[in-house]
């Protein structure tokens, strides 16, 4: 071997600034630096537009399933189209799939199942370029084969992952979920009847929208930016739109800059150069969570997917964007809701189911089993079961749930005297209470146990709260009821 190696006079070039284009002028030359310069500001404009303009998330497709392939249980993905957080287009053909069992082994050590031995993955989509379409390019002489040749083209291409931790979700994609519920849940309309002291005005509105904002920190794991602890304002109906301006109007003009990525830095091209912000995993697009139930086989150091095991598939945090012509097309001939309710409120408060569903209480964490409005078992143990629902907020000074609940026993299973009764509500959900005569209902009878619930809900702001509420005397009967009638009393208003 000589001890010649391949050299080169050129300089490493610095970063194009996305901010600047080719000035033309007649009698300049153009080299290499230019044309960079000139496609690095076209396409970071389109990236800018998209990301300012529309957002991110899946577009279409991007379907993610899981299935048994060749080499064992696989996740698969359709094709279809996303737009990153920096507002880079990303396109996925054909179907992909990945082997779990290929994975997990090419894991090793970093494999660290929770006490179920379930593993969750992430499964994560980004944009990624190649180089293609090498040529002939002039050079310097001692050059090895590969040194005489240069892509010609750059290509868009992906990358699709299995992450075992998530990916950091843009703190913008929260607000904006976070504001949506708050406005919400915070805007009660009434009718024009209502005193005036009840109604609150738009400045107190508004400023109760920034007192809600909870400051960013960068890296903190925070879930709402958004506190909703403030109670519902009642608003006039004839002035909803107002107000829904207003709201958004902050939030274009103040909010959205406290969670807004700066993708650009804070430097301007006319002082400084601007250096855009190098890529990185935050770019990128959840697409689905799957929880994986794995197992060792005897002998062996690596996981495996557990036989005949569900492959779960969670998308609730998944981003996704809605194109122009289905808005269209809602705002047009989309469901149209019942206002009357609103211009001309009810004597009182609106009251309305808002979950129901029989549960069983075995194996609640695997059965798959939910009821209406995502009702379900979170928590369960000897003579306890905690209730949840998709929007469930414990808020007794906004508003109250009734909650009905009774038993369904397997036949033959022959319990002495088995009750179900409401111990309460809390932030975490609603508690059950199951025993058996005067003692706790153990685990393997609760195991052959279901429990059907009823819950609905209304706003407390209109009517005494559920702490002093009190049902009014019945008028005194003009004679003793029948013995057949009592019985009938009895049985159909007993709890």
């Amino acid at each position: 071997m000589s001890g010649f190696g391949p050299s080169s006079t050129s300089a490493k070039r610095a970063a194009a600034d996305p901010t600047k284009h080719v000035n033309y002028v007649l009698g300049m030359v153009l080299g290499v630096d230019d044309f960079i310069q000139d496609f690095a500001y076209q396409s970071e404009r389109d990236r800018w537009q998209a990301r300012d303009l529309l957002g991110y998330g899946t577009a279409w497709g991007l379907a993610v399933t899981t299935g048994l392939g060749a080499r064992g249980p696989e996740v698969r993905v359709s094709p279809g189209t996303a737009l990153s957080p920096r507002g880079q287009l990303v396109r996925v053909t054909p179907a992909q799939c990945a082997s779990l069992n290929d994975w997990l082994k090419a894991q090793g050590a970093a494999i660290e199942p929770n006490p179920d031995e379930i593993v969750r993955v992430w499964v994560v989509l980004s944009y990624r370029e190649c180089l293609t379409d090498p040529v002939p390019v002039p050079g310097e002489p001692c050059r090895s084969e590969d040194d005489a040749m240069a892509p010609s083209r750059v290509t868009d291409d992906f990358k699709l992952e299995l992450r075992l931790t998530p990916p950091q979700e843009p703190t913008e994609e929260q607000a904006v979920r976070d504001l949506v519920r708050w406005l919400r849940t915070h805007v009660v309309p009434v009718g024009d009847d209502t005193p005036s002291g009840d109604v609150t005005s738009e400045a107190d509105f508004l400023t109760a929208l920034r007192a809600a904002v909870v400051q960013p920190v960068p890296l903190a794991p925070e879930t709402d930016w958004l506190d909703d602890a403030a109670a519902p304002m009642k608003v006039p109906a004839t002035q909803v739109e107002g107000y829904l301006r207003a709201a958004l109007r902050v939030w274009v003009t103040e909010l959205r800059a406290l969670w807004r990525p700066n993708w650009l830095g804070e430097a301007q091209g006319c002082q400084q150069p601007v250096s855009a912000e190098p890529d990185s995993d935050v770019d990128c697009v959840l697409l689905a969570a799957v929880d994986v139930h794995v197992s060792k086989e005897l002998g062996s150091t690596d996981w495996v997917v557990k036989a005949e095991a569900p492959l779960p598939i969670h998308e609730d945090e998944r981003p996704y964007l809605l194109h122009l012509r289905l808005l269209q097309e809602w705002a047009l001939a989309g469901p149209l809701w019942d206002t009357s309710a609103v211009h001309h409120p009810p004597t009182l408060p609106a009251y309305q189911i808002v979950a129901a569903g029989t549960l069983p209480l075995a194996s609640f964490e695997d059965s798959g089993v939910q009821g209406y409005n995502n009702l379900r078992i979170d928590k369960a143990s000897k003579g306890f079961a905690r209730l949840t629902f998709d929007g469930y907020q414990y808020k007794p000074e906004a508003w109250q749930y009734v909650v009905k609940v009774t038993l369904q026993e397997d036949e033959g299973l022959g319990l002495a005297l088995p009750t179900v009764t409401v111990a309460g509500l809390d932030s975490d959900g609603i508690r059950l209470r199951l025993r058996e005569r005067e003692d706790p209902m153990d685990e393997t009878s609760m195991a052959s146990m279901a429990v059907i619930v009823e819950v609905s809900q209304y706003f407390a702001g209109a009517g005494p709260t559920l702490k002093t509420a009190r049902a009014p005397e019945p008028p005194a009967p003009p004679a003793p009821p029948s013995r057949a009638a009592s019985r009938t009393r009895r049985s159909g208003g007993g709890r």
